[in-house]
């Protein structure tokens, strides 16, 4: 009798063992909209998380359309991490189609340092940060037994973002020259932080061809501040500057607002490739 007892006893703490391991080592299926979001959820929740990401790191997030193939991938998801301030003008058909998915918007607590409605926010690593922070407290409250696994991550993943961030403003600091001018209006957050000043940008609307006065207008701000480099970006057509660059001779260097792509695969390796661009093009 002594026997069945402990060995009931044993089965029981077996069954129990098993239980909450299955239970820690169910995914919870979360997507986010773009691709710095995607990084951040990718290495807060790491191996607890089963990561979608739905703008292509290609695509442009601001004209995006959603597929079927789209919506098909997205089902099961339970959580959907969107940047908002107007950069996903789609999500409303989304959000229709996946009624039990659970909006968190990583921008709240931010919008009071937005300008003009800017939504590139992920650009400046204090207010990334800040909505990776988002990103943890919604990972916690879906899966609260793996809380101190989130939390790790979370603080591993910001420390090492704004330690390098520090170090590429020293950089930033040592230079002279230290305006610019983009094709998109991309880029005001980042050198909010980096201490750059943007002189200007040619394409004020997205999507919406430069006028020949806002060229001139663009021209005339190389020409006067002896700019030597203009930056373009991969998401979008920029055969427009080719006619800037013929009139003006200055160079022309990329950055990448989104990431993703070989040697931009996390918003660490983007954030480093974009500063240090920009200090080559201004030395």
């Amino acid at each position: 009798m002594k026997k069945i007892i402990v060995l009931t006893i044993l089965t029981a703490f077996f069954l129990a063992g098993c239980s909450t391991q299955n239970m820690n080592s169910k995914k919870i299926k979360v997507a986010a909209t773009i691709f710095p979001l995607y990084d951040a959820i990718s290495e807060i929740g790491k191996d607890k998380v089963d990561a979608v990401l739905i703008v292509p790191p290609t695509s442009d997030p601001h004209n995006f359309s959603l597929s079927p193939k789209d919506i098909e991938k997205l089902q099961g998801v339970k959580i959907i991490f969107e940047n908002d301030i107007g950069l996903e003008n789609w999500m409303s058909t989304l959000i229709k189609t996946l009624k039990d998915a659970r909006v968190i918007n990583t921008s709240e607590g931010i919008t009071g340092k937005v300008e003009n409605n800017n939504p590139h926010i992920w650009l400046n690593p204090d207010y990334f940060t800040a909505q990776c922070s988002a990103i943890e407290k919604a990972l916690v409250d879906a899966d609260s037994v793996n809380a101190s696994y989130y939390e790790a991550n979370f603080k591993i993943y910001t420390d090492s973002i704004m330690t390098e961030a520090m170090k590429l403003r020293s950089e930033i600091d040592k230079l002279q020259v230290k305006k610019i001018i983009s094709f998109h209006d991309a880029f005001p957050y980042l050198a909010e932080y980096f201490g750059l000043e943007v002189l200007g940008t040619l394409e004020e609307t997205p999507g919406a061809l430069p006028t020949p006065q806002k060229i001139k207008t663009i021209e005339d701000l190389i020409v006067k501040n002896r700019i030597k480099a203009i930056f373009k970006e991969p998401q979008q057509s920029t055969e427009i500057m080719n006619a800037i660059i013929e009139d003006t001779h200055a160079k022309v260097y990329m950055l990448d607002p989104i990431g993703g792509t070989e040697g931009r695969n996390g918003y660490l390796e983007t954030m480093k490739y974009n500063v240090n661009t920009i200090i080559e093009a201004l030395k």
